[in-house]
């Protein structure tokens, strides 16, 4: 359980680290303190913005989307604009759909693939792989190891692929530039001069920020060059809520541009890099597509923990053993994560449960532990494979343990 001290260092209603508030939005210290409440806990009307929401299965909503792209339906985009344009004394969902329907590209004839879909091998990226092949698209799987994928993730990957006939591309950017990036993000922190760069791993993550500016940059260069119209991506409705400002997509936004939102959201990390280790820093070079980004669980609901694992293993996904407490395919997350807690005081996890129970998707805090353990194997294995020296495993407080799993 969380002590009493420790706990007053998040909202008491929604788990929020107070710090994360503070720096990221600009939250009061008077104001964290009331009650021991967040901002946005704090202030009622933040809950009508449109940015939470209860979850719902709006499956519905993606396929109506997917037929449109797929027959063209120029008369369903036609009224769509029309809708846009008008909004007057329509109703809100309606415009809602309207978005939707008008931000959707139209199936090309030089693409290679209809959608890609950004696959890790852990379990939310399979299991969004497989229901979307169950749609009929043409599907790319498509997968950067950064060169700490669990290697049981990617024999998910490749054997799930196998299963449902759909192309595996694993893109492997140069190690030792990785591994730099990595670094780099282990040594911002709320000290750090740079105050948006700062926001960017506390908000993305000391591991996360650099491998998730990786793939998203590199995914729009693969689409760029095979002209593909849709990419799909499975983070879950807590993680979509990290943009600090950005609305969900099923709120009258329509779907985002690719290129637009990598660009925003690796920009502060490529110009520190840039400054810092331009050896490194080409890994993180745009492309220039017109994909729309699709966050697939914003629209179909996740199944509950067992029976999304149920369902993956009669695929013959396997549960990996050295990824530690909250991945399923990456060896240096539960390292990211101890070096968060060092730098910050608090992890990327602990952010996206408070979004998620502000969206009424898990338990209030009075019920469940603010700070959920660090797996101390995956810990050192991340440790030492990325190769940390011994200041910086006494800095990062590592103690070397006995076995650290598979590799």
């Amino acid at each position: 359980m969380t002590s009493n001290h420790r706990s007053e260092q998040f909202c008491s209603q929604c788990g929020m680290p107070h710090e994360y508030d503070r720096f990221t939005v600009g939250a009061p210290q008077a104001l964290a303190q009331h009650a021991q409440l967040c901002s946005y806990c704090a202030d009622p009307a933040t809950a009508a913005t449109g940015t939470y929401r209860d979850s719902a299965d709006n499956a519905w909503v993606l396929d109506m989307l997917l037929n449109i792209y797929k027959t063209g339906s120029d008369g369903k985009r036609a009224l769509a604009r029309m809708v846009n344009l008008a909004k007057v004394a329509i109703p809100s969902k309606v415009q809602v759909l309207a978005a939707l329907v008008e931000s959707l590209p139209h199936r090309r004839t030089e693409s290679d693939y209809d959608a890609l879909v950004l696959y890790s091998g852990g379990k939310d990226s399979s299991y969004m792989l497989i229901k979307l092949a169950e749609r009929g698209l043409r599907v790319c799987a498509w997968m950067l190891d950064q060169g700490y994928q669990s290697a049981t993730a990617i024999a998910n990957a490749q054997r799930l692929c196998d299963k449902l006939g759909v192309t595996l591309v694993i893109e492997r950017p140069q190690r030792t530039s990785m591994d730099t990036l990595f670094r780099t993000g282990f040594e911002v922190g709320k000290s750090s001069a740079n105050v948006e760069l700062t926001r960017a791993v506390m908000t993305y993550g000391s591991a996360c920020m650099p491998c998730f500016a990786a793939i998203a940059a590199a995914s729009t260069r693969f689409c760029e060059t095979h002209h593909i119209p849709l990419c799909f991506i499975g983070t879950q409705e807590g993680q979509n809520r990290l943009d600090l400002n950005g609305k969900p997509a099923l709120a009258g936004q329509g779907l985002p541009r690719l290129d637009a939102l990598v660009r925003k959201f690796v920009t502060p990390f490529r110009n520190h890099a840039q400054q810092t280790h331009p050896e490194a820093a080409g890994i993180l070079a745009n492309g220039a597509c017109d994909t729309v980004l699709i966050p697939f669980y914003e629209f179909v609901k996740k199944p509950e923990f067992d029976d999304q694992i149920r369902m993956l293993e009669e695929a013959g996904w396997e549960m990996p053993k050295n990824t530690g407490a909250c991945s399923t395919n990456c060896m240096m997350n539960e390292l990211g994560r101890k070096v968060m807690r060092t730098r910050f005081g608090f992890d990327l996890y602990q952010v996206i449960a408070s979004h998620e129970r502000r969206m009424g998707n898990s338990a209030p805090p009075a019920v469940v532990t603010l700070e959920p353990a660090l797996d101390d194997d995956a810990v050192y294995l991340g440790a030492t494979l990325i190769g940390l020296s011994e200041s910086e495993m006494s800095e990062f407080d590592i103690k070397k343990v006995k076995n650290h799993g598979e590799h």
